[in-house]
């Protein structure tokens, strides 16, 4: 309000290029004109379209009382339209600010060592993960019953294991029964927790180490109190069955083999079979070996390599190779064991016999 408005002569709606401003100016002398601010801008436009296009009064004209009852109407309105674009402004931006508020606290930007550490992270367990892949496919029997999450069962089919017995483990999907294999990855052991280790206690291999190993595991009856029983009883039966086979004169080991045998560390499917050869020939055992990568020092060996003597028959030399493995191979399923024959000097020598995993508890 100005000046020269009285309550007497109401409003003035007047154009700021007339008036007083202009011999004001002017008596201060010559200076830079500010830019004028944008509230006085509007203020100015809303009063020129009040007078012209509401209120009809020509710019030359003095506003009288006559056109308050109008004014007041036209005001109030422009008040209540502007404050509720005002309200529904600050309704709109606090929602959008609290989001971004939100994401920001969710997802806090990194550091570049941060990216790479996380990077570095995620190829170490896809390694572990297809190691461990490669591992089962090779070494682990046809038919076992498999748990997996679905990117590792996709990548033990994918490295040759034949389908049929992997189960996916998913949220809410119990672990499978005593005897099954789980593959315990960083997922599975986030999705089971304790539950994995008193249910799956015997770690036949492992590959890599912290947050990104993956374990193979087997689930046995009655958990880890009842495994440690189980397996204490095996350890002692492995024993004195190595101690008996060292005992056969057609037996032949000395240095770690004799002592893998006498601890207890042969699997007792690989000590079968070579009490059953030791029957009719002579058994030369070389080493032992074929316990999981990283397993626990307690856990047995299956493999078992045997030099096969060439013996003379009438004016040639052959061997007993052929029909030790004729002999093996006519086992039950259970003993029936992966042989290969290896060549020395350009004869067949050596016999390599191994069992698949897990060994029997």
């Amino acid at each position: 309000m100005s000046s020269g408005t009285s309550r007497s002569s109401g409003y003035r709606l007047e154009d700021q290029a007339q008036g007083g401003d202009q011999s004001a100016s002017a008596a201060a002398g010559p200076h830079r004109q500010s830019n004028p601010s944008w509230v006085k801008v509007i203020g100015t436009t809303v009063r020129l379209w009040l007078r012209r296009r509401v209120l009809h009064v020509p710019d030359s004209e003095r506003i009288g009382g006559r056109y308050r009852g109008r004014i007041a109407a036209v005001l109030a309105v422009v008040v209540v339209v502007a404050g509720g674009a005002v309200a529904g402004a600050l309704t709109l931006r606090a929602p959008i600010a609290g989001e971004h508020a939100r994401h920001a606290t969710a997802r806090p930007k990194l550091t570049p060592a941060q990216v790479a550490a996380r990077a570095a992270a995620t190829a170490a367990a896809r390694a572990n993960d297809d190691a461990a892949a490669r591992w089962i496919a090779g070494e682990v029997g046809s038919g076992e019953v498999i748990g997996c999450d679905p990117a590792t069962c996709a990548a033990i089919l994918a490295a040759g294991y034949p389908t049929g017995g992997q189960v996916v483990l998913q949220p809410g999907v119990p672990l499978p029964g005593p005897g099954s294999i789980i593959v315990a990855t960083g997922a599975i052991r986030g999705q089971y927790g304790a539950r994995l280790s008193a249910e799956a206690p015997e770690v036949i291999a492992s590959f890599g180490t912290g947050a990104q190993a993956v374990q193979v595991a087997v689930v046995v009856a009655g958990g880890a109190a009842a495994y440690d029983q189980t397996a204490s009883q095996a350890l002692a039966a492995r024993r004195h069955a190595g101690q008996l086979l060292l005992r056969d004169r057609t037996v032949h080991a000395r240095g770690l083999v004799k002592s893998d045998l006498r601890s207890g560390l042969v699997d007792p499917r690989l000590i079968t079979v070579l009490r059953l050869l030791a029957r009719r020939y002579g058994v030369y055992l070389l080493r032992f070996g074929g316990s999981g990568p990283q397993a626990g020092q307690a856990m047995p060996v299956r493999m078992a390599e045997i030099a096969v003597p060439p013996v003379r028959a009438g004016r040639g030399t052959g061997s007993d190779l052929r029909s030790m493995v004729k002999l093996l191979q006519d086992q039950p399923a259970r003993y029936r064991a992966r042989l290969i024959r290896r060549w020395f000097a350009g004869r067949e020598r050596v016999l390599k016999i191994e069992f698949p995993a897990p060994s029997p508890v």
